[in-house]
């Protein structure tokens, strides 16, 4: 246990315990992520709490702890005491199953009465909480002095702060998260596969979202179970304290490179790879963990990088890019394609892919994205393909057509069209000669459709693009 620190010493006292403390918190994730087979039991990893045993856990389950969140010391109690609660709340269980089985029947579960049991308890809670009063000056001096005494070693005393009832309904729940939490960490250190073993979920500006596949992140990074990442830099970090101190000093409120596009609080930055080479090193370990045969990570200055962000007071907030080469001999106008979780859905996917044919049509050239697509971008690619096309077919009044002229006014290759044609049942071959049948039902279907968007539905306008072919830019004179 601490001691009460002097008042000579008080301030020496105080450094040296949030030292501590905070290397404790970091030690909690360093002790063994750097070697890829863990072994993450009792033996390996100890409470990060200077003082304590890693005896006891706070659910009362495990004979043992390794964080802080199931420290019994760390939460002013004993391991004994955890365990006692356990127990209670299992036999409190074990009556409330019993009670039920008696009572109910399997088909009465959906329309459970309250007893007069249940209401009586309800009842005193209710008065319990009525009878509340605000925290005597004693109880405030023992917490003020507790927390003056301990710093960040200790959870702040509870007690007092609500009523009894409350203050255990929040102390079951901190035991239920706790063991949640628990399951988590064991689970995630005893991984031995590469893809198992990988971050799990990641937290970028307001969001939190689970990642899909492994990333090629720096290793002490990528045995982490979860990591921060800027929204502006993308800069990727341990814990969401150093994501907040960066927060507070991160001058970036928008991707770097030149604005291109602007239609209300939407936006398309072009950012060169060679110029920014570290933030679009960053965006494509960030893409990785959503896309599975991605195999760009580093080599980044061949290719130009299109982010569109979502604008408001406080910055623009990434909803998704593409990465396209400089010079593609193959006229790829797309290498690689990727909306964030948390935007998809919602009609970005689309305008990216509007976004890149959009530049293509100011190169006067036919583009096509890279292979292979993954399973959303060949779904969302077909979709854009369909529109594109009903849409053509609908204003076109001649009796023949040629695909060589629909993919110079499109800008879609001629493969891509026919592929999206025989998918609709719109191309069959009769007679030695190929014809383009145009199915008055699916494009009656497409019109019904584009008639129920909002009138604000999310599309590109072709008269907000300020942009230059980057083939057609002139160097920048030297003085």
């Amino acid at each position: 246990k601490f001691p009460t620190p002097s008042r000579q010493g008080k301030s020496s006292k105080k450094q040296t315990m949030e030292s501590s403390s905070e290397d404790g918190l970091m030690s909690m994730w360093t002790e063994k992520r750097a070697t890829p087979n863990m072994d993450y039991n009792e033996s390996n990893a100890k409470c990060p709490l200077p003082g304590c045993d890693s005896k006891g856990h706070l659910t009362g389950r495990h004979e043992t702890h390794r964080t802080l969140a199931s420290c019994p010391l760390y939460h002013n109690t004993s391991a004994d005491e955890c365990k006692k609660k356990y127990d209670d709340r299992q036999k409190q269980q074990e009556e409330k199953d019993k009670t039920q089985e008696t009572t109910t029947g399997k088909r009465d579960m959906r329309r459970l009465v309250q007893t007069n049991e249940q209401k009586e308890k309800v009842r005193a809670v209710r008065d319990e909480r009525k009878k509340f009063k605000e925290i005597p000056d004693d109880l405030r001096k023992k917490h003020r002095a507790h927390k003056e005494n301990f710093e960040r070693a200790r959870e702040p005393l509870l007690q007092g702060l609500a009523s009894k009832s409350d203050l255990k309904l929040f102390k079951e729940a901190q035991a239920k998260a706790c063991e949640v939490l628990e399951h988590e960490i064991t689970t995630h250190y005893s991984r031995n596969d590469l893809q198992e073993y990988r971050i799990k979920k990641l937290e970028i500006g307001r969001f939190e979202m689970s990642t899909w596949y492994s990333s090629p992140y720096p290793e002490e990074y990528a045995r982490l179970p979860k990591i921060y990442l800027c929204e502006f830099c993308l800069k990727y970090m341990k814990t969401s304290t150093i994501l907040r101190r960066h927060m507070a000093k991160c001058v970036w409120r928008h991707p770097p490179g030149d604005e291109i596009y602007r239609n209300k609080n939407i936006s398309m930055f072009e950012v060169d790879g060679k110029r920014n080479k570290v933030y679009c090193q960053n965006l494509c370990l960030l893409a990785k963990l959503f896309l599975d045969h991605k195999t760009l990570y580093f080599d980044v200055e061949p290719f130009l990088f299109y982010v569109m962000t979502e604008n408001d007071n406080h910055g623009c907030h990434i909803i998704g890019y593409f990465s396209k080469e400089k010079n593609s001999f193959l006229n790829y106008n797309v290498s690689c394609i990727l909306t964030l979780p948390q935007y998809m859905r919602q009609g970005y996917g689309k305008m990216l892919i509007d976004f890149s044919y959009l530049l293509s049509k100011t190169e006067n050239k036919i583009g096509s994205p890279e292979r292979p697509l993954s399973d959303l971008g060949l779904i969302s690619y077909r979709s854009y393909w369909k529109d594109v096309l009903l849409g053509y077919l609908h204003k076109y009044q001649g009796k023949e057509i040629c695909i060589k002229d629909v993919s110079q006014e499109t800008a879609i290759n001629a493969n891509d069209i026919v592929s999206t044609l025989q998918a609709l049942g719109m191309l069959k071959y009769w007679k030695g000669k190929h014809l383009v049948l145009k199915r008055q039902d699916l494009i009656e279907d497409f019109l019904e459709k584009k008639a129920k968007r909002p009138t604000d539905n999310r599309a590109i306008d072709s008269n907000c693009l300020k942009w230059i072919p980057h083939n057609k830019r002139t160097a920048p004179q030297q003085a």
